[in-house]
């Protein structure tokens, strides 16, 4: 007869003999390990404040004032009822409205029609629609965290330092800008229209082109669509006002009465919104001159250069994160760590210099003269 399976048979502490000291060292190794293995390996970034650059010294400089005190701007959040947006508070734009629409609470002052749909982009849409006869000079459309994956290395990965350092000067002149820069999974040639097959990177794709002819009432429609991520951008009044008010209940209604996910009509939406306010397909200007011109970082050619192979050694070093990439390979991991620690200081040391050229009018228009 086989013995019992039970907490009182016989076989049970020889086989917790076995199994428990493999447990002790996974654990211990694991402890022993992230004891030793600063925080900043596990989330290496220039810390969040747009007033600190490097983890070693501590900028007081006040955010820059581009001398647009008398534009007015409305931030629109698109929100859960769960989310903190208080950073919002810090961010250094003059006299800023902030508007939160809350998806998920149908009490809340400002709501989409319905909760869960179309991610941020009913959120906007709504917006656009019910403030149409009242809209500031300038509206900038946000997520809810400070610190979104999306928004980039360079500028700090941070909302606060990112809106307080845009020239809404600049904005007023292009009339429409998306706060991402990069061309990443983007430009310049990102989503094609006439691809009816799926894509695991590009699951919207196939829905394109008749999402597009059904929003925009047309058969028209451009072969590429490109242009940075991931929904959050600055628009002007007349920018959003090229169209009708009847435009936005149009997509509003479409977005209600789709039936794709909620995720692939948000993410439909994110290629939309050049099209919508340039009348362009393909928005992707040139990245190094979009921070200088909208953002005034400016990096000298000789720093772009450095920045480009810097970047690319830096995502390799971040993709080894793992506990089990650290665990087989801990020397090794330590010499990795740091290389991203003198990466960090490095690009931090870039970016001052670049946000100090940038303070200069000359300064920018000599580098944003330069071809390369």
């Amino acid at each position: 007869m086989s013995p019992l399976k039970g907490p009182g048979s016989f076989w049970l502490p020889y086989y917790w003999r076995l199994i428990l000291p493999v447990i002790l060292v996974v654990s211990s190794s694991y402890s022993l390990f992230v004891r030793n293995w600063p925080a900043q390996w596990r989330q290496v970034s220039i810390p969040e404040s747009h007033e600190t650059l490097d983890a070693h010294k501590t900028h007081t400089d006040p955010a820059p004032n581009h001398g647009h005190s008398n534009i007015t701007v409305n931030l629109v959040m698109a929100t859960l009822l769960k989310d903190d947006i208080s950073w919002a508070e810090n961010i250094g734009i003059p006299n800023l409205n902030i508007i939160r629409y809350v998806s998920d609470d149908m009490e809340a002052e400002y709501r989409p029609p319905i909760p869960h749909k179309g991610r941020e982009a009913l959120i906007y849409l709504t917006y656009m629609h019910d403030f149409y006869d009242n809209l500031p000079d300038i509206t900038i459309f946000s997520h809810a965290d400070q610190s979104p994956w999306h928004l980039e290395h360079i500028l700090n990965s941070s909302m606060i330092f990112a809106l307080s350092h845009l020239d809404l000067d600049q904005v007023m002149r292009r009339q429409y800008f998306n706060l991402r820069v990069s061309w990443k999974n983007a430009c310049p040639d990102w989503i094609n229209t006439t691809e009816v097959e799926g894509d695991t990177v590009k699951e919207e794709q196939p829905y394109m082109y008749q999402a597009f002819s059904e929003n925009f009432a047309t058969n028209d429609v451009p072969e590429i669509l490109a242009g940075p991520c991931c929904s959050q951008f600055a628009v002007t009044r007349d920018a959003i006002r090229r169209h009708p008010r009847s435009q936005y209940q149009l997509s509003m209604d479409w977005l209600i009465r789709t039936e794709l996910e909620d995720y692939i009509s948000g993410r439909i939406w994110e290629h939309l919104w050049p099209w919508l306010f340039r009348g362009e397909g393909v928005d992707c200007p040139v990245e190094w001159k979009s921070y200088c011109t909208m953002y005034h970082i400016c990096f000298d050619s000789k720093s772009r250069n450095r920045l480009v192979g810097l970047e690319d050694e830096r995502d390799e070093l971040m993709l080894r994160t793992g506990f089990f990439d650290k665990l087989a390979n801990f020397l090794g991991g330590m010499k990795a760590k740091k290389r991203l620690e003198e990466i960090d200081a490095i690009m931090a040391a870039e970016l001052e210099k670049a946000l100090e050229k940038g303070k200069s009018e000359a300064a920018r228009t000599e580098i944003l003269s330069d071809r390369l």
